[in-house]
């Protein structure tokens, strides 16, 4: 039972570092997909939506175990549709902002 809280937060703390260097560091090259010569937009608002996405799916996956201790499946159920609702939202604001300025 402590491997699942040992792993879960490891794994937040990484998430929410690759979301540091996204959106402070801007290392763009870690969002997967990303072409310096396709995109158009406004690289500062990328490294922003890709960074804060990062540090919001990083502290639920913090958040993850100790939900699943308490309620339950309901709330990995509830992770995981989260997470790819706001996955789902991140692409599609992502083309959004993929315009010329």
């Amino acid at each position: 039972m402590i491997a699942g809280y040992i792993t879960c937060i490891v794994l937040a703390f990484i998430i929410i570092f690759i979301g540091y260097l996204i959106h402070v560091k801007k290392k763009l090259w870690l969002i997967a997909g990303y072409q310096e010569d396709s995109f158009i937009g406004d690289k500062d608002k990328l490294a922003k939506l890709f960074g804060v996405f990062s540090y919001i799916v990083g502290i639920a996956t913090f958040l993850l175990p100790f939900g699943l201790e308490f309620w339950g499946l309901i709330s990995g159920i509830l992770y995981a549709v989260c997470i790819c609702v706001g996955t789902v939202a991140t692409l599609v604001w992502k083309q959004i902002i993929n315009k010329p300025l």
